[in-house]
């Protein structure tokens, strides 16, 4: 009991040592800066006691409760065999009250301290048996004005492996069973409600009020049913009676909640998680009675802080009519991806409106900055791979300014007035010769200066999720493979069909003209005349230029509309509403995941943020 704080401190405290260098950095040897070390000191040796096994393995039962309500005299029940019983003093009058953690059992505990302990040896066999080894621990009254006892009353609690709440009858109604019941929260409390009377009408109404005020205070302990004991100078039986029904009784619900809840390394992790969480609210508390204006200076920063990432990481995303445009390039383009080049020219109209249709949303997305323009230009743009690589790293750089233009904006006033919190602090602090508590120089900062409190990490990250979150979008929403062929299929017979007459007409005539050449040169052998071209067509091209408008024209018209089905508003809307729900989902878990946040440009302000923000982490 006698380890540094150093010593104590295990792997599982570095958030301890964070605020111990926190509370060093900001608040230095002010009185403050004092109560949170003294803070973290008391905290470490609380783990430290719940983490260590000083009975050697044997459950530790500590019996706790307010001055005078019968503590000892319910140790002296369950050793009520042993001669050394009668050395548990009664706290009923103020000399004999307790003042130290007495320890009852067969084997001492590790690492007695002489300064607040003492051990009464008492053999298993004169103990009261609940089949296995149990030691007892007989505790101060936790409600003594006499803030040493407290404490060590306190530290009874940490110990103990099951607590034994003993509380008087006309007081179940108090605070301070509830206040007891928070301190032991996370493991096992066992309530006796001592010197009950005769017919007490009211009894049961107030056991369940005492119970429910109970469970709500320690939400995370096992709080059992109370053990009742009657008040023999009232009742028939004896004082010897009376104990050992209560002893027996107490005995068998401790086996009970054993047997229920017999995972005591859970109960462990139980406890050490409820008493973190009263170390960040006491802390939080001293700070918001100490240093209100600091606390708000650093609670509006913080509060910013939280929000801001969220912010500007949605309006990234861009409005919804770049959102909208770069939707529909995508869904144009799937189609057109989906369509085999087999498929001409109907496949080449299609590129062709395709590529109309993307000149005017380029114009709208190259205006947005948002995240989605830049996946659209990705999959559109018809530059090189290194233009496209360079106009990501713009566009890039363009979304870094913006976000950090929006944390100083927002950020930049709150920081300097946590900086005059901070020095309105450390003046008042200053001691009689004047010279400044330890830790880094305050000075007033220019405008210029506070430009850079902070920046936004994490922007590359969501940009990667967002491409993932835009094709994944698009891709449920398209149209599929088996539907593309159809309409390239369609688009291609409008085609050929209507260009089809000429061409069949044109052939006709010219495999008639070379009949006719074969005959006639059959003839001219004969000794006939012969005039070879004369018979073969002579197309004009006004006619086949004709044609090819004439069928181009309902191909066109056919792929436009594959087009518009292709992108149509219900596609699109579904498309727009998946990609900013997973937009959503992606920001709140890099969050969550500490990727997308704020980080502090400068250390003393992430010590403040830290050591105030502590309480709610």
């Amino acid at each position: 009991m006698h380890e540094s704080s150093a010593d104590t401190v295990t792997p599982d405290d570095e958030f301890l040592n964070r605020v111990r260098r926190a509370g060093a950095s900001v608040l230095g040897d002010s009185e403050t800066g004092r109560q949170v070390r003294s803070l973290c000191e008391e905290h470490a040796r609380a783990r430290l006691l719940i983490s260590q096994d000083r009975a050697a393995g044997a459950l530790v039962l500590a019996v706790v409760g307010a001055t005078g309500q019968g503590k000892s005299w319910l140790i002296r029940q369950l050793i009520r065999r042993s001669p050394l019983a009668a050395s548990i003093r009664s706290g009923n009058n103020a000399d004999q009250a307790t003042e130290e953690l007495v320890w009852v059992g067969p084997h001492p505990p590790v690492d007695l301290d002489p300064r607040f302990e003492r051990f009464v040896r008492v053999s298993s066999a004169d103990m009261e048996p609940i089949g296995t080894p149990y030691m007892l621990v007989d505790a101060p009254g936790a409600t003594d004005n006499r803030q040493g006892i407290a404490d060590v009353a306190k530290r009874a609690l940490s110990l103990a492996s099951a607590i034994v709440l003993v509380v008087r009858r006309d007081q179940i109604r108090g605070q301070t069973p509830a206040a007891l019941a928070v301190a032991s929260e996370g493991t096992i409390v066992i309530p006796v409600i001592n010197t009950i009377g005769v017919d007490d009408a009211a009894l049961h109404a107030d056991i369940d009020a005492f119970l429910a005020n109970l469970r709500t205070a320690a939400p995370e302990s096992v709080i059992a049913r109370p053990v009742q004991v009657t008040d023999f100078e009232l009742g028939g039986e004896s004082e010897q009676q009376i104990g050992a029904q209560a002893a027996t009784e107490l005995l068998r619900q401790l086996k009970i909640e054993l047997e229920n809840n017999p995972d005591s390394d859970r109960r462990k992790s139980t406890r050490l998680a409820a008493l973190d969480g009263r170390f960040r609210s006491a802390l939080s508390a001293l700070l918001a009675d100490e240093l209100p204006g600091l606390t708000r200076a650093v609670n509006r920063l913080n509060d910013e802080a939280t929000k801001l990432p969220g912010e500007v990481a949605q309006t990234l995303i861009g409005p919804d009519g770049p959102m909208q445009a770069a939707v529909r390039s995508r869904l144009r383009l799937k189609l057109l991806t989906s369509t085999g080049a087999i498929w001409f020219p109907y496949r080449s109209v299609l590129g062709l409106l395709n590529l109309t249709h993307g000149a005017w949303d380029r114009v709208l997305l190259s205006l947005s900055g948002s995240l989605p323009s830049l996946v659209s230009t990705i999959w559109t743009s018809t530059r090189s791979l290194t233009s496209d690589r360079n106009a990501n790293d713009e566009l890039r750089d363009g979304l870094q300014r913006r976000s950090a233009a929006a944390v100083t904006d927002r950020l930049g006033p709150l920081a300097g007035q946590f900086r005059e919190e901070l020095a309105l602090l450390r003046n008042a602090d200053q001691g009689d010769d004047g010279k400044s508590l330890p830790g880094e120089p305050l000075r007033v900062t220019s405008h210029s200066e506070t430009q850079h409190v902070a920046s936004l990490a994490g922007i590359d990250a969501l940009q990667e999720r967002s491409h993932k979150i835009f094709e994944d979008a698009v891709e449920q929403n398209s149209i599929s493979q088996s539907t593309a062929t159809i309409m390239a299929i369609v688009g291609t017979l409008i085609f050929w069909l209507l260009m089809a007459g000429p061409f069949v007409a044109l052939y006709g005539e010219y495999l008639k003209a070379s009949y006719e050449t074969l005959i006639q040169v059959s003839a001219q052998q004969a000794g006939e005349p012969h005039h070879p071209l004369e018979h073969f067509p002579k197309p004009e091209f006004a006619m086949v230029l004709t044609s090819l408008v004439l069928s181009l024209l309902p191909t066109a018209i056919f792929a436009m509309i594959a087009l518009s089905v292709a992108q149509s508003n219900g596609r699109t809307q579904r498309a727009q509403q998946a990609i900013r729900q997973g937009h959503e989902e992606a920001i709140t878990q890099l969050q969550q995941d500490r990727v997308l946040r704020l980080r502090w440009d400068d250390p003393l302000l992430t010590d403040a943020e830290f050591l105030v923000s502590a309480g709610r982490r």
